[in-house]
Formats: C-alpha cells, structure tokens, sequence
C-alpha cells in the first residue's frame, strides 16, 4: 500500500465511437495504473492499457448493477492508495448524468488529488451522427437535456410544464422505456401531437438505428422498430432535417456486418469502419517476437535482408535492440519486402526497399529477386519485374558480382514454402524464424453465433485459427480472401462463397467488399 493517495482521473470516453475519445483521455488511459470502467466502453479503449494494467469492470444498465455506486465510490478511494494513477472511464461525459460529480466529492473529501477530462456527450454527438442538429438558426435557439431516470433507477418526476417552448430542443437520456409516458406527458403540457420526435439507438456505432415519428406515434414506431438501449429520445422541429443531415448513415458501407479475425488491430478494421461497417474483430493469434541466436553474426555478413510480413520488420529490429546494435549493422546490406503493408512497416525505421515486387507473394518476390543475383539461371534479358518505386538498384552485368550473394529471410516458421523453393538454387539461403503466430483463445462473441453473413480474412492461418474457434456446424455466407494461399484454406472450409482480391492488398480488399455493396440486391 503506498503511504499517500495516488491521482484518480474521471475521463469521458464519450458515446462510443472511439474516434471520438478525446486526446488528453487517451493519454491518461495509457498511462492508468488502474482502469475502472462502464458498460458503454468499447473494448478498443481497454487495448489502449499498458501490459500489467488492473482493469475493473463496475458497468450498470437498467435494473441490473454489478456494483453500486457507494460501492463504486469506496473502490476508487481504494484503488488510488494502491495505484499511482487511477482511471475512471465514463460513457459520455462524466458531469453529464454520469455521476461523476459524486464521485468526485467523495474522493476530495478523503484527500486524493482528482481530474476530469471531459468527453463528447451523447446529448449532442448521437443527434449529429444521426442527422440531427441540436440547435439551428430559425429553428431551434437552444436545448434541455434531461435524464429520464431518477437516482433509485424508475422513470424520474419531469415537470412538463417547463418543456414546452417550442423553439428549445428537447433531449431525453436514459429513457427508452419511457418513450410512450414522455411523450404523453409533454402533450398533456401542451406540446403540438404533430411535433417531430426521434429515438437512437447506439449512436455514433456502425450498430446505429433510429426512429422518426412525431410526439403522437413514437411510442408505437418504437415497439415496432425493436430499438435497444442505450438510446436518446429527441422531440424539436429540427428532427425534420434528418433527412439531409444523416451524412453518418450514407456511408457506402453503413449496416453491413462484417467479422474480421485478426492478431493485431490494423488498418483494415480501421478503413471498414471509417467506411461505415459494423465491425465484429475475432482475435485468432498473438504475435510474439523470437529471439535470434548469433543475430548480429547472421546479420553482418547478409547481402539480402528479406522480409516477407510486417511482423518480421517488427522481430529484426527488436532484436537489433536486444543486441545492443545500431543501424550501421546493416549499412552493406539491401532490403527486399514482399508487398505494401510490409513496406510501410520498414520505412517507419527509416529504411527504403530495394525490392517490392508487382505480385505481392512468395514466389513473386522470388521472381523479381532473380533478376539480381549473379547466378539467376533461367532469367533471360526479356524477363522484367517491378522492383519498386524506390530502387536504385544497377542490374548491368558489369555491376553483378561473381560470389553467391546471402540472403536471410525473417518471417513466421509456418512461412509459404514458395520465396525459400525460388531462391534456393541461386544464393546462400538462411531463413530465420523471426516470431510466433500462437493461438488465441478469448472465445467467439456470442452475436456471431452459427452463421456469419460476412468475414474477411488476410492469412490462412487466419482461416484455420477461426474455424477452429467456431461451432462445428457453423458456416460464412461470404468470404473476402487477401489472396491464393488464403482461398485455398477457405476452401477446405464451411464457406457458401468465397471473394478474392485483385492483388495482396488491404485496399483490394475493401474494393472487394465496397464493389459487391454496390450491386447488392
């Protein structure tokens, strides 16, 4: 136990897009010795803890409480004797009916330093992402957010008489099973029945629903459309512009749902969701780095250095480090990597390659390999491959050297064969396990259930990790494969159809996907 209290920050994670964390909160999240959290956190912020981070989950919903508030209040004081910095993570904003100003007052009166970093709150940012502006000029001069709950959890005691200044915005939280009696209660004050009211659900997810209707017939829309909590109520003229404004919906990939398995969250998760896709991640591996023995030795003497993933980039150069050796180790040395995403890995340590080959596989960067070894037999002078935009590579026979060049390969242990089949023959050939691909074992998500409308997929193993994990009778409606080896795994599988992109690329990937939105049904 520390002698003295440690720091404890509220921060607002806000309503659930991570994007719209704000910079200080994520800085704070990284830094948390302790992170306490609601049910509305997405579980990207808790990926944001460092390694050895205790993580306490406190979430409430409507009538059900793992913890209560008292309860919550004492652990926070707790937590802070033992923890340097305590983070409380709050959905919204935590002055915003997150109750964090009790929070807060119970930690000051016990003398522990507090913080609040305030967060986007759902009053304003689900409206916005569901087209609807909380105020607008001639339409709406202001807004009233009121909590549609009261402290013991039951519908709270509004006095509608105050709610009906047609030209103020009315927003309601935590009070979908109340549409109906609100509703009612502000006609009975003299609210027009014709006055325009919405309901949304999730907002700012790719889950995101809404319900347009006016005051006389919410209610009922609402039971029809089956919307699920946590959702706003909103009732004000500017609800009719929604139609314009739902810029959020009209995203090309907005309501498809899409599974990725994947090791590490990458750009791909990213680039569906800026497109609009509801995005359920599976974590299928985990990549450890190995450690080389006599790495400095292989390395000093290489004339190649290939690498065929971004996880070999990764492993060399944490084992440049664990070595104790610097960039001059590998000043003699050329740089081959297998396509895009591998290069963009390698220049982050300020490297260029020599060699990106036009077909990003194996055996094409085998072929394009060829072109500059000494002893690459069946190569004839017609034969051209793309070498990459920064090559500067001189392949005139006066500038070939007579000696069988070293090249060391750095990729996975289950590596293709297909790179290692095209160099063999014609160079000094090492190939280091640079890492391990380990399996995951955190559990299918229950929504996935037996069928999968749509996954995507960016390695066989990939394929073979996530079969493994599912159901035996379940299947993929559609399978986005990044390439040959990928479909020829999904083929041993479950799937109704199989997609494969034009090149190994994530961005073929999403043309792939974006091109059968465009002509679905």
């Amino acid at each position: 136990m520390r002698e003295n209290t440690g720091k404890v920050v509220l921060v607002g994670a806000g309503p659930g897009d991570t994007g719209l964390l704000t910079l200080k909160g994520e800085k704070y999240i990284k830094q948390a010795d302790c992170l306490v959290y609601d049910r509305l956190s997405s579980p990207e912020f808790l990926s944001m803890a460092k390694a050895g981070c205790e993580l306490i989950y406190v979430g409430k919903e409507n009538h059900k409480h793992v913890m209560k508030q008292d309860a919550i209040n004492e652990l926070l004081y707790e937590k802070s004797k033992y923890h340097e910095l305590v983070v409380r993570l709050k959905g919204g904003d935590p002055y915003v009916f997150g109750r964090g100003g009790e929070e807060a007052l119970y930690l000051v009166d016990r003398n522990v330093e507090v913080e609040v970093v305030p967060g986007v709150s759902s009053s304003v940012a689900a409206l916005a992402a569901a087209g609807i502006p909380i105020t607008h000029r001639g339409i709406a001069k202001g807004f009233q957010v009121i909590t549609a709950h009261s402290r013991k959890d039951e519908e709270a005691d509004i006095d509608y008489s105050l709610l009906t200044d047609e030209t103020i915005t009315c927003v309601f939280l935590m009070g979908l099973a109340h549409v109906k009696s609100i509703a009612a209660g502000l006609m009975k004050a003299g609210r027009r029945a014709d006055t325009p009211a919405a309901v949304i659900s999730n907002g700012t997810l790719a889950a995101q629903r809404k319900c347009i209707g006016t005051l006389a017939d919410i209610g009922e829309k609402i039971e029809e459309a089956k919307l699920t909590s946590p959702a706003i109520i909103v009732v004000g003229d500017v609800v009719s512009l929604n139609d314009r404004l739902d810029f959020f919906e009209k995203r090309p990939l907005f309501g498809r749902k899409i599974t990725v398995p994947y090791i590490k969250t990458n750009e791909l998760i990213a680039k569906l969701q800026q497109l609009g896709a509801d995005i359920t991640p599976v974590k299928t591996g985990i990549i450890k780095p190995v450690i080389i023995p006599k790495f400095v030795d292989k390395v000093r003497s290489a004339d190649w250095i290939v690498f065929t993933s971004k996880n070999g980039v990764r492993s060399f150069f944490y084992n440049l480090d664990l070595a104790g050796a610097d960039i001059r180790l590998i000043a003699n040395a050329r740089f081959a990597v297998v396509g895009k995403a591998t290069e963009k890995e390698l220049v982050k340590h300020h490297i260029n390659a020599d060699i990106i080959p036009a077909e990003q596989t194996g055996k094409g960067l085998a072929d394009a390999m060829k072109l500059c070894m000494p002893y690459a037999y069946g190569v004839s002078d017609e034969d051209t491959f793309d070498l990459g935009k920064n090559s500067t590579l001189d392949l005139s026979n006066d500038n070939i050297s007579d000696k069988m060049c070293k090249v060391c390969i750095f990729s996975a242990k289950e590596a293709s064969p297909d790179l290692e089949a095209g160099l063999k023959e014609i160079c000094e050939l090492e190939k280091i396990d640079a890492y391990v691909n380990e399996q995951a074992y955190e559990g299918i998500p229950e929504s996935i259930g037996n069928m999968v409308s749509e996954a995507v997929f960016t390695s066989a193993s990939n394929v073979e990790r996530f079969f493994h994990m599912l159901p035996e009778n379940a299947y993929v409606e559609t399978a986005y494969s990044i390439g040959e080896k990928t479909t020829a795994a999904l083929e041993q599988h479950n799937v109704r159809e199989i997609v494969q992109a034009d090149d190994s690329s994530y961005e073929a990937l999403v043309d792939k996907i974006s091109y059968k939105d465009a002509f679905k049904d």
